[in-house]
């Protein structure tokens, strides 16, 4: 038998997301019973740098009084883990879909260096179908809608809010050890086919402490809420009180 959440839920976008990433989700939490009106999202699109987006989450936490789940797509789920490090006392629980909370890799902080120096050039043409597919499981590489979803949001936001989050969280620190020590439950959410933040990578992270839990989706890649939209839904009504 599943509940109601009741306590207010927060969300946070990835890097060229909007609302749209979050929409079918909403949608399938609601026929689930959710009217989700305690929610909020953090427009992370805003942000020129990583203290607008810190001050913006904090802004939508100031609108609830009481503690809220925060829920926080790939870039958004760090920003999630900084914001939840900072206010513990208001964070009933972490949720990090596609996100690790780590530091980043050489290698994609050279891609990083490669992305901006493109942008700063006006070299940059958009995300490219290639791209598209790496970021999604091999079974929805073909679903029109999600790629067309994907490219609209890249497209709309555009080089100068790529070049902003590119930049704002490229150096940015590993925050596992400091959550671990946290009293509030931190989900980590994967796709199998995940390609940035992998299972083998979350696996070894969700075993540091009790009250990490890893959930391992199939079929999905690192688009987890639009690829397993139902399911993602079924995980959130069952865990957030």
């Amino acid at each position: 038998m599943t509940h109601s959440i009741k306590t207010p839920v927060v969300f946070l976008p990835g890097t060229l997301c909007d609302e749209r990433i979050f929409m079918p989700l909403w949608r399938a939490l609601s026929s689930k019973g959710n009217s989700l009106d305690n929610k909020a999202f953090v427009p992370l699109q805003w942000a020129e740098d990583l203290s607008q987006m810190v001050a913006l989450s904090e802004d939508r936490l100031a609108y609830f009084p009481e503690k809220v789940h925060l829920v926080g797509y790939s870039m958004g789920g760090y920003i999630a883990a900084l914001v939840a490090l900072a206010n513990p006392d208001k964070v009933a629980s972490l949720t990090l879909i596609a996100s690790t909370a780590t530091a980043l890799a050489d290698e994609e902080l050279e891609q990083r260096k490669l992305v901006l120096k493109t942008i700063k050039n006006k070299q940059y043409k958009g995300m490219t179908q290639s791209r598209v597919e790496f970021m999604l499981h091999s079974n929805s590489q073909g679903n029109k809608e999600i790629v067309a979803l994907v490219k609209e949001m890249a497209d709309d936001l555009g080089p100068s809010v790529l070049g902003a989050q590119t930049e704002a969280t490229a150096n940015r620190q590993d925050l596992i050890n400091k959550l671990s020590k946290q009293q509030f439950n931190t989900y980590f959410l994967i796709g199998e086919q995940d390609n940035i933040a992998t299972v083998p990578e979350i696996t070894e992270i969700a075993a540091r402490a009790e009250t990490f839990q890893k959930e391992v989706f199939t079929n999905a890649g690192h688009m987890l809420p639009l690829e397993q939209t139902d399911a993602l839904a079924l995980f959130l009504h069952q865990h957030l009180q």
